[in-house]
C-alpha cells in the first residue's frame, strides 16, 4: 500500500531480468513520454521529468498545462520511455492518474532530496531550486501503473 493513497503497490520484481531492468530504468531516466486523453478522444503525448516514488510515477506540472486537464477529465495514462537504441529495452507503463490534492510545496519534503538529486543539472539550467520548481510546477499528478510491458 502506498502511505498516502491506500491503494496496493504497483511493484516490480528486482530477480526478475527484464522487471529488474525497467524498475532501474524508472529510477534513473529522466525523461518519460506522458500521454493523456484529450476531450476529444485523442492522445497528447509530452515529454516529462518525472520520479518512481513508492511503486507510482510522479510528474511535476504548471497547473494550467494540457496533461493536467486531460488528466482531470479523463484519468487513462501511458508512460513510455525511449526504448534506447535499436529498441532493445522498452519500457511502458499503462495505467491510471490523479492530481493530488496537495501542491507540489506539501511533497518537498518527502520527495525534493531525490527530485534534486537526479534534476540538479536541468534545475540549474533553469535557474530553480525545490522552492523555485515547486512554485512553478505546483500540480503533481500521480500515476499508478497497472500494466507493465517490456522488453
Amino acid at each position: 500500500m502506498t502511505a498516502s493513497t491506500g491503494h496496493p503497490a504497483f511493484t516490480l520484481d528486482p530477480a526478475d531480468d527484464v522487471q529488474a531492468r525497467a524498475l532501474a530504468r524508472l529510477q534513473s531516466e529522466q525523461i518519460a513520454w506522458f500521454t493523456s486523453i484529450r476531450d476529444s478522444g485523442f492522445p497528447h503525448a509530452v515529454p516529462v521529468w518525472f520520479l518512481w516514488w513508492e511503486g507510482e510515477l510522479l510528474v511535476l506540472s504548471e497547473p494550467q498545462a494540457v496533461k493536467v486537464r486531460n488528466v482531470r477529465g479523463n484519468e487513462k495514462v501511458l508512460v513510455h520511455l525511449e526504448a534506447g537504441r535499436g529498441g532493445e529495452h522498452l519500457t511502458v507503463l499503462a495505467g491510471t492518474a490523479t492530481i493530488s490534492p496537495e501542491p507540489t510545496s506539501a511533497w518537498v519534503d518527502r520527495i525534493g532530496a531525490e527530485y534534486a538529486a537526479k534534476y540538479g543539472r536541468g534545475l540549474a539550467g533553469l535557474s530553480l531550486d525545490m522552492s523555485g520548481m515547486a512554485a512553478q510546477y505546483s500540480t503533481v499528478i500521480r500515476m499508478t501503473p497497472a500494466k507493465l510491458t517490456a522488453w
